[in-house]
């Protein structure tokens, strides 16, 4: 049995690479076709896990559509080559037409409700469609729900142990016992359009605030303001998780990361201009049920709720323990998925 992931972001890798592991003790085989973006292919490099690009990624509408056709062609000579039994993908639409054409299964795993192309185009050419239970969509017989998020898959402590990292490495800075890790995207996402996080005012507004409080660390889609640059992330990228595992607080306008910092047990601020009564699903659990994040629909509200965490020395266990009632109710999230997918391969 073969099976092809297509990956177009870092968040893709993470959530499969631990089926990437059942798959190969089943003795079954996959390949993975990846697009340039973030970190996505150093990620798969420090790994060791094969992989082929299979096109650019346009900055803007106008590119995107441009490299439509070379993409298709391309993708159609590696499937004509590889013949795999299914396709997976988080809710890519080159990989549901191709797979129609073809005849060869296609499943994907959407977890924003907001993303009218996979509404639309995407679920209706799929074979299957793999959600949160969360999500407030409905597609019908095709539809399968897991427990938890998609998170869950490689931020389980089953999966995931952290290891604290020595991020104090100068001696002026070795008596601050707090660092803050912020994330700003590029907001360059089809979905992202007319959308937007935090601007570059709000960013050094934001950074000076916290450094009266300890060591910030930024990771950026986006080139940051001069001021801003020397605070930029230097560990590798494999180690984000164990970086925000240990923070005292996350910050950021990014969907994926608010979540994983939620599940690491880390106090999470997200604000971006999807917060409000139409917001993701998900996100509204994790503050309303789980008491993990903090949806902030402007930026006074980011400075007020990072004060408030900062300033409680409590914080940090609060959170591990609504992050380990989280856990508790949820099992096997990479196995439930495995076997969904093993449902339609042929």
């Amino acid at each position: 049995m073969l099976y092809l992931f297509e990956l177009n972001h870092p968040k893709h890798y993470h959530q499969f690479k631990y089926i990437f592991k059942i798959i190969e003790s089943n003795r079954d085989s996959f390949i993975v076709l990846a697009r340039d973006k973030d970190v996505l292919l150093s990620l798969l490099k420090e790994d060791n896990i094969p992989f082929e690009i299979y096109g650019k990624r346009g900055n803007n509408l106008f590119s995107k559509l441009i490299f439509v056709p070379k993409i298709l062609f391309k993708y159609w000579g590696i499937i004509r080559k590889s013949k795999p039994n299914v396709i997976i993908s988080k809710a890519s639409p080159y990989a549901a037409i191709i797979g129609k054409l073809f005849r060869i299964p296609t499943v994907i795993t959407p977890d924003s409700e907001v993303v009218n192309l996979t509404n639309k185009i995407v679920v209706p050419l799929s074979t299957l469609v793999i959600t949160q239970k969360t999500y407030k969509n409905e597609f019908g017989k095709k539809h399968k729900r897991i427990n938890g998020f998609f998170e869950t898959t490689y931020l389980h402590p089953n999966y995931f142990i952290s290891e604290e990292i020595d991020v104090f490495k100068e001696s002026t800075e070795s008596k601050q016992k707090k660092y803050f890790v912020l994330r700003f995207i590029g907001w360059d996402a089809n979905h992202d359009i007319n959308q937007f996080g935090f601007s570059d005012e709000e960013k050094i507004k934001l950074v000076d605030f916290l450094l009266g409080y300890g060591k910030v660390i930024i990771t950026s889609e986006k080139n940051l303001p001069n001021s801003l640059k020397k605070y930029v992330m230097l560990q590798h990228p494999s180690q984000i998780h164990h970086l925000l595992s240990f923070a005292s607080i996350y910050i950021g306008d990014s969907q994926s990361m608010a979540t994983e910092a939620c599940l690491l047990g880390t106090p999470s601020i997200r604000y971006n201009s999807f917060v409000g009564e139409n917001d993701m699903s998900n996100f509204k659990i994790l503050q309303e049920k789980y008491e993990l994040l903090y949806n902030c629909k402007n930026f006074e509200e980011v400075i007020y709720y990072a004060k408030r965490v900062i300033e409680d020395d409590n914080s940090k266990i609060k959170w591990r323990q609504n992050s380990n009632n989280y856990f508790k109710e949820i099992g096997d999230t990479n196995k439930e998925i495995f076997n969904i997918i093993k449902t339609v391969a042929v």
